[in-house]
C-alpha cells in the first residue's frame, strides 16, 4: 500500500480507504472483520457514514488495537445535535478513538466558531465538504474546508477537473469516490453492428468500455481505480466496504502500474461510446 499526505496537515493515508456506510446493514462482526481485512492490508483511512450503534460497534473494536497516531478516522454524520460536540463526544466515547481526523459535511457547516472550537479543544483536526455540484463548488470558494470528497472517474469532464484544480489551489486535500461510474459498466444488451457509420463521428458505437473486462490481470474496476490514482491531485479513493475478497483486490492496485495502452484507450473511449447520457456524464 502507498501512503500520500492529507493536504498541508502533516498527516499521511493510504492511497485507498473505505467508506463505512450504515446503510449497509451489516452485523457488527461484519463491520470488525472488513476493517480488520483493510488495515491487514495496510488501509489506514475510514469514513464512517451515520451513528448506528452496531456499525460504530464493530469499528471500533477492530481500530482499538491499533496506535491511533496511525490512523486516519473521518465522519460523516447524518445530522449534529444542537451542540454537535455532543454528538462528536458520543461517537469518541463509543469508539474509544480519541479524535476526529476529518468531520465531512453535505453542505454547509455549522458554524465558524463551533468549527474552531471542537479544533481548538482537539475533537476534529480537520474540516472537510462532500458534494459534486455547483453548491459545492461555492463553499470551496468560501475556504472553511480543508478536504473535499467528490466523484471523479475516467469520464469526467471539465466540471470534474475544474473542481479538482479549484480545491487543490486551496490546499485541499481530494477524496475521490464514485470511480467506476455505471456508463464505464458493461451492458447486457447483445451489441449489433451498425450499417452505417457516420461519417462526422466515424469511431460513434464503436466499442466502447468494453476492453476494460478483457485486460488480463485486471478487472474493469482495478483499471478504473488505478487510473484515477494517477491525478496528482487526488489524495485517496474512497471505496465502499462491502466484501473481504473486493478489498484484499483492491488494496493491490496503488502498487501495479495500468497496462501499456489502456490509458489511451480510456482516452479514445471517449469519443466512442455512443448511447443518451454519454456527454452529460463527461461533464
Amino acid at each position: 500500500m502507498r501512503y500520500r499526505p492529507f493536504g498541508r496537515s502533516g498527516l499521511v493515508v493510504s492511497a485507498v480507504s473505505l467508506l463505512l456506510d450504515s446503510s449497509a446493514r451489516h452485523s457488527a462482526r461484519d463491520w470488525r472483520n472488513l476493517v480488520s481485512t483493510a488495515l491487514d492490508c495496510g488501509i489506514n483511512g475510514f469514513e464512517i457514514a451515520g451513528d448506528d450503534p452496531t456499525l460504530i460497534e464493530g469499528v471500533g473494536e477492530a481500530l482499538r488495537a491499533v496506535e491511533r497516531e496511525l490512523l486516519f478516522l473521518a465522519w460523516r454524520p447524518r445530522a449534529l445535535a444542537a451542540e454537535p460536540s455532543d454528538s462528536i463526544d458520543s461517537l469518541l466515547t463509543h469508539t474509544g478513538l480519541g479524535y476526529l481526523d476529518l468531520l465531512s459535511f453535505d453542505g454547509p457547516p455549522p458554524g465558524a466558531e463551533p468549527m474552531e472550537r471542537m479544533r481548538r479543544v482537539g475533537r476534529v483536526r480537520a474540516y472537510g465538504l462532500t458534494g459534486d455540484d455547483e453548491d459545492a463548488d461555492l463553499l470551496i470558494t468560501l475556504g472553511a474546508f480543508n478536504a473535499l470528497t467528490t466523484c471523479y472517474s475516467p469520464v469526467s469532464g471539465w466540471k470534474d477537473r475544474n473542481r479538482l484544480k479549484s480545491a487543490s489551489e486551496r490546499d485541499m486535500a481530494i477524496i475521490a469516490r464514485n470511480i467506476w461510474p455505471d456508463i464505464m459498466r458493461p451492458k447486457t444488451s447483445v451489441f449489433k453492428k451498425p450499417l452505417l457509420r457516420d461519417r462526422a463521428n466515424p469511431l460513434a458505437g464503436v466499442g466502447g468500455y468494453n476492453f476494460l473486462e478483457n485486460t488480463p490481470g485486471w478487472t474493469a474496476e482495478d483499471i478504473c481505480l488505478a487510473y484515477v490514482l494517477t491525478e496528482p491531485a487526488v489524495t485517496t479513493v474512497r471505496l465502499d466496504a462491502d466484501r473481504v475478497d473486493r478489498i484484499i483486490r483492491l488494496a493491490e492496485v496503488p502498487d501495479r502500474d495500468l497496462p501499456t495502452g489502456v490509458a489511451a484507450q480510456i482516452e479514445m473511449a471517449r469519443f466512442s461510446v455512443a448511447e443518451p447520457g454519454a456527454k452529460a456524464a463527461r461533464g
